[in-house]
């Protein structure tokens, strides 16, 4: 029967923020549960109950269940809210591929078009990136690396695109990435640089390219990391069944088969 989940296992958490920073928070807070199945498949996440353990409104909530509903986590409906969906590895692999597609267009564009004030806050998001990564603060980490991205999509100054990439909530791929990559912070915040480079000298293919490769070898990273995650589950699930079996056949009170005879 699907439960009422709790987010977190954490207790309300006292914070006056943006609210685009408040639901990526809870977004990301909400992704980690479902990965690491604290939220399981069936589970039912309640607005208010996420509200009050955020000590938030409703509407940043309400924004983040949306987030999670275009990218397949949750399923949502009028009379039962959002509910946990069952996602496959391979749907969530499927992100990568349409970020690069989407963001290697935006770092095109945008390298026809940056001004010089954008090209210096990307350095500040840089060298910001670097410290948080030395820090191993991934929350800040995750933040940074977003507004670098979405610095350059808006440079890129194509607003069919911004709204398509904001609505999609890609950028999400990033959390994924340093939850589950085994990669350092350090290194993912160094892959930057590549293509900050490439949007100096103007370069629209070189910006394409670098933007693409940015995100899509993040991409097999996560694909190798959930075959490995896949393979352990497997392993653990033989030694479980094993030992189940083991236990039964030395239980109090059982006999084998062969020893059990009546007497003539």
């Amino acid at each position: 029967m699907p439960t009422v989940a709790r987010i977190g296992g954490t207790k309300a958490r006292p914070r006056r923020r943006e609210r685009r920073v408040l639901r990526e928070e809870i977004r990301d807070q909400l992704i980690d549960d479902i990965l690491n199945g604290r939220l399981s498949p069936g589970d039912r996440i309640i607005e208010a109950r996420v509200a009050e353990e955020f000590a938030v409104s409703q509407a940043p909530v309400r924004e983040a269940l949306r987030d999670l509903d275009v990218l397949g986590f949750v399923e949502s409906s009028p009379f039962r809210g959002a509910v946990v969906r069952q996602i496959s590895a391979e749907e969530l692999l499927q992100l990568y591929p349409i970020r690069a597609v989407l963001e290697g267009l935006a770092a095109r564009e945008a390298a026809m078009r940056i001004r010089p004030a954008a090209l210096r806050k990307l350095q500040k998001l840089l060298e910001t990136m670097r410290s948080v990564a030395a820090e191993g603060d991934e929350r800040l980490a995750v933040q940074t690396d977003f507004a670098f991205h979405l610095t350059i999509v808006e440079a890129s100054e194509n607003r069919l695109l911004q709204q398509i990439w904001d609505r999609m909530r890609l950028a999400t791929t990033t959390f994924l990435t340093v939850m589950k990559s085994h990669h350092s912070l350090s290194e993912i915040a160094e892959r930057h640089a590549a293509v900050l480079d490439a949007l100096r000298a103007h370069d629209p293919s070189a910006a394409e390219q670098a933007m693409r490769r940015h995100i899509e070898e993040p991409g097999q990273w996560m694909r190798a990391a959930l075959a490995e995650e896949a393979d352990r589950s497997k392993v653990e699930d033989t030694q479980h069944t094993r030992s189940v079996s083991e236990k039964r056949k030395h239980a109090p009170g059982r006999s084998p088969s062969h020893a059990t005879r009546t007497d003539s």
